[in-house]
């Protein structure tokens, strides 16, 4: 039978445990999150309303949003579908992420990424890094 104080012991010290890890991984969020918000602005935003510029001026009609915390590079004809790159708290490290939605007849298709894999989070981001992503990105719209 297990010893009932040995237990106890052993579930304060998980419970300190865990306390340690979750204060540990909310610094680092905020670190993450302060990084992306500049990422965004600085460099993420500007690449996303370069490319709707060039793609405009190739006869492909594009709309940058900017919703709060988010930027999305949307084709004019199809709301729904599109390229957004927004933060994600929960991946390891947390950092932006990349979704692009597009639909291939009645089927819509989402993929999810990092915007260069390898980058440990956004400071390290550059603005060439988005626009190469965006690049590879936009590539079921272009054919």
């Amino acid at each position: 039978m297990t010893d009932v104080a040995q237990l106890r012991k052993r579930v304060q010290k998980t419970i300190e445990q865990a306390r340690r890890e979750a204060a540990d991984h909310r610094a680092l969020v905020h670190d993450a999150q302060r990084a992306y918000d500049e990422f965004l602005e600085q460099r993420a935003i500007p690449a996303f309303r370069s490319l709707a510029i060039v793609l405009k001026s190739e006869g492909l009609w594009w709309e940058v949003m900017t919703p709060s915390g988010e930027v999305r590079l949307v084709p004019d004809r199809r709301r729904e579908e599109g390229i957004s790159l927004a933060f994600d708290a929960t991946a390891t490290p947390p950092q932006p992420m990349v979704t692009v939605t597009y639909g291939r007849g009645s089927r819509m298709t989402h993929v999810e990424r990092p915007v260069k894999l390898g980058t440990p989070g956004a400071a390290a981001l550059t603005e060439d890094d988005v626009l190469d992503m965006l690049l590879d990105m936009v590539t079921p719209w272009l054919g």
